[in-house]
């Protein structure tokens, strides 16, 4: 495949600020272990990688993605992993990668490829991982989210998708979604609790809708998610994620910061400040 057979992932300005923000939080992460990270590894993860490359919808300008972006942080990773399900982008990420020796990519399923990576990653084996999780919709297993949490070595940035899980899952009236939008929803969430953060008993019957449940607004579900992060999945630092909005002022997905360490919560904090 040639690059210019390849169709490269349009971004908006959402995601120029996710970018700008792992580039940021990348140089100070490798920093932050100073000489302490002699003899420790550290990884970084990119779950769903894309080409390396992406092209700027209002411009039609080309930039560099998350994994080009990773790869020049300095102080450097010691090893990165780019998953994608999509061969045609693997494959430009391999001329991205060319001559590289601690790059692994791999075609397929990242829930499936990430189920056996992160258990690998643990504080008890000196090495660390920044894992970035920036799914296409609902298309990411609770499961991934808990093993970053429960190897206390992993920093991690998650886009969680509100707008993809209003369109799909969480509609006004919960018995019309669609039954593969739920199983996502349920599959993200970890359980069907989602449902209780999502809805509410409304306390007049509706005259136009088959139930009495009341959507709750994106902040509840936001807020009960990021208590899920520290009292499930065991983040003890979960800042309030940073609302990402398209043009229209509307918000496209929350960048969720989440780690072990309070010194990265402390980096992380001064960084999404900036942008609030």
């Amino acid at each position: 495949m040639t690059e210019a057979a390849l169709r490269f992932d349009e971004v908006g300005s959402w995601s120029l600020l996710k970018l700008e923000i792992l580039e940021q939080y990348g140089a100070a992460y490798t920093k932050a272990f100073g000489d302490r990270g002699r003899g420790l590894k550290k990884y970084y993860i990119d779950g769903f990688s894309g080409a390396g490359v992406h092209i700027v919808k209002t411009t039609g300008a080309q930039i560099e993605g998350s994994p080009a972006r990773a790869l020049r942080v300095t102080p450097p990773f010691d090893g990165f992993y780019f998953i994608d399900m999509n061969a045609d982008k693997t494959a430009h990420l391999q001329t991205l990668c060319a001559g590289r020796t601690n790059v692994e990519i791999h075609t397929g399923d990242a829930n499936e490829y990430l189920k056996t990576l992160l258990p690998t990653i643990q504080y008890a084996r000196y090495n660390r991982a920044l894992c970035l999780l920036d799914p296409y919709g609902l298309h990411l297993d609770w499961e991934v989210i808990q093993l970053a949490g429960q190897s206390k070595a992993v920093d991690m940035l998650f886009n969680f998708p509100v707008m993809d899980m209003n369109r799909n899952a969480i509609w006004r009236s919960p018995d019309r979604a669609s039954p593969d939008g739920i199983e996502r929803m349920t599959r993200l969430w970890g359980d069907e609790r989602w449902k209780q953060a999502a809805y509410a008993e409304s306390k007049q019957p509706s005259l136009f809708f088959d139930t009495d449940l009341i959507k709750q607004p994106n902040d509840a579900i936001v807020g009960a998610f990021r208590e899920r992060l520290t009292k499930v999945a065991g983040f003890e630092f979960v800042p309030e994620p940073l609302p990402m909005k398209n043009k229209n002022n509307a918000v496209v997905y929350y960048l969720f910061f989440a780690s072990a360490k309070p010194v990265a919560e402390t980096i992380i904090q001064h960084i999404f400040n900036k942008y609030r």
